[in-house]
């Protein structure tokens, strides 16, 4: 059986929301003639005015749903204090039905936010979308990871080339992940909304509450928006440091390829995530051995036997291609770091922080070199 494209290993039957945030991606992208190689400055320049817009977009939303309450309050009803619930009930529902249509186009606008501000970094990471074609997987990957990051989709869950993201969530924890994801995209704003007024509610400066939960809903749109763009930099630059790293691993031994393999399918059950990166190098080491398979069966305590066993010769450049690969997935944190410290321990090498950040500059510095080549 040939090797399955990455793109659908990733998302065999993306929905049709996702599909919508692809095509709107890949238009905004045809608007630009592609640079062919990063601009690591501009791409910083557009996460920071995502970020931006998101915090004004909370502090507008804030305003208008504490300044709601505080009209109803002082201006609109005399002696609030004196109604009994029930006569204020009319009231709540009035405040309640203002403050979701608020939340509803606030919600609105960050998407769109996500959206525009996920293509324009694509586009400055050097992605080429204008001339693509049905043979071009590498880049579809990229535009549904993309899609899935600025719309905060949570894991698609499907095996990647034989290997289950959720080997290690199972049971009421799958399930309470799945109820977490849809609460986050669909309430998390207005539930935070509710929660400040109950909390700055019993203030004796009633009157100040628009001026002090506007920022709040500011700092919780920024982190949003912080997270969303940091991953999307990541999913941009991937290919790039993908294609760097694939010389070095093509000239390695045959089961240096497979331990890397390994190594990268392990990751993904670890990260309980088949992160697009992630399955754009499994997929290209595959691809390099004999007959590449389509499938690939994950077992790690074999594995980190054949890890220990290897000589110094073969176990430097493998550690560093890992580390590099664990790298391309997110932050040096959680489940990357343990994984980590779990294959160095086991190879008898010292993991340091030192080393973590010089594979960190090596990448950094290659995404500045292609920006200047």
């Amino acid at each position: 059986m040939p090797l399955t494209r990455p793109d659908r290993e990733f998302a065999p039957a993306p929905d049709r929301i996702q599909r919508f945030a692809s095509r709107y991606i890949g238009r905004r992208l045809t608007r630009h003639k592609a640079l062919g190689a990063p601009d690591m400055d501009a791409v910083k320049r557009s996460r920071r005015w995502v970020i931006v817009w998101a915090a004004l977009a909370g502090i507008v939303s804030g305003t208008l749903i504490g300044g709601a309450e505080w009209w109803m309050r002082e201006i609109l009803v005399d002696d609030w204090e004196a109604l009994s619930l029930r006569e204020q009930l009319p009231y709540w529902s009035g405040y309640l039905a203002f403050a979701g249509v608020v939340t509803l186009l606030e919600i609105g606008f960050l998407y769109w936010n996500s959206l525009r501000g996920v293509a324009r970094m694509m586009h400055f990471c050097g992605l080429d979308y204008r001339h693509r074609s049905p043979q071009t997987p590498t880049v579809e990957l990229t535009l549904q990871g993309a899609a899935r990051v600025a719309l905060e989709y949570p894991s698609p869950g499907s095996p990647v080339y034989g290997v289950d993201p959720h080997a290690y969530l199972r049971g009421w924890k799958l399930t309470l992940r799945a109820l977490l994801y849809r609460l986050k995209v669909s309430l998390s704003s207005f539930l935070l909304r509710m929660v400040m007024r109950r909390l700055l509610g019993r203030l004796t400066l009633r009157g100040f509450v628009p001026f002090l939960v506007a920022p709040l809903y500011a700092l919780w749109n920024a982190w949003i928006a912080a997270r969303v763009t940091e991953d999307a930099c990541l999913l941009a630059l991937g290919p790039q440091r993908i294609d760097r790293l694939m010389p070095r691993i093509e000239r390695a031994p045959e089961h240096i390829r497979r331990l890397l393999a390994q190594g990268v399918g392990e990751m993904i059950m670890r990260n309980q995530h088949p992160h697009p990166n992630l399955v754009l190098l499994l997929s290209r080491v595959l691809a390099t051995l004999p007959g590449a398979p389509s499938d690939l069966t994950v077992a790690w305590p074999s594995a980190l036997d054949e890890f220990a066993r290897l000589d110094e010769g073969e176990r430097a450049p493998l550690l560093e291609n890992l580390t590099q690969a664990v790298l391309l997935s997110g932050g040096y944190r959680g489940a990357r770091k343990r994984f980590l410290r779990q294959v160095f321990a086991r190879c008898q090498t010292p993991l340091t922080h030192e080393f973590i950040a010089g594979q960190r500059c090596e990448m950094a510095s290659n995404d500045q070199r292609g920006a200047s080549a």
